[in-house]
């Protein structure tokens, strides 16, 4: 698979649909295993041009309240002011700072700023470009994947979590569709 070659210099515009796209994350818990979890609620845009010229990006915005672990009230406590700060901070955000080429041609390499409960901190993510095809109805969709671990702490996630391990493996798989046909 192999992205589109661009017919211009004109970056193409996509739109992140939430209906196809999910954050996925896991969590040890000291003696108890994994709390495994989602966010239901993801948007946000990749622009994509030539990589060289630095014209492409990506912003991404997780709706904090969206949080699902399976278990109602451990929701609530992981929305709560104690861990996630769901009210105050409604959003969880991430802005490239950088689109390059990865390692190889089906990969990106993505560096930027994650949010969460008003802290940032550079990131840099590794991305696998899936698919690039087109929909039942036409649209030209495009698919990646990227994998990333996070230390909760970095962005003050729930210092009363003491059974619970600093390091979040997050997964996030995201199917885009072009909006600039």
């Amino acid at each position: 698979m192999q992205t589109a070659r661009l017919k211009s210099d004109k970056p193409t515009v996509w739109v992140i649909d939430p209906a196809y796209s999910t954050v996925e994350f896991n969590a040890k818990k000291l003696f108890f295993g994994t709390l495994k979890g989602r966010f239901t609620q993801i948007e946000g845009n990749i622009v994509l041009g030539e990589l060289k010229s630095g014209n492409s990006s990506v912003e991404v915005a997780v709706k904090a309240r969206s949080i699902d672990t399976g278990n109602k009230r451990r929701d609530a406590q992981l929305r709560s002011a104690d861990v996630l700060e769901a009210d105050r901070y409604p959003d969880i955000r991430f802005e490239s700072t950088r689109v390059e080429p990865g390692t190889d041609r089906d990969t990106l390499r993505v560096t930027g700023a994650l949010t969460i409960k008003g802290r940032s901190k550079e990131i840099v993510l590794d991305v696998d470009k899936l698919d690039h095809s087109r929909s039942p109805d036409g649209q030209e969709v495009l698919y990646y994947s990227t994998r990333s671990g996070l230390d909760r702490l970095d962005f003050g996630i729930g210092k009363r979590l003491g059974l619970m391990g600093r390091s979040v493996k997050v997964t996030v798989n995201v199917q885009a569709n072009r909006v600039d046909q």
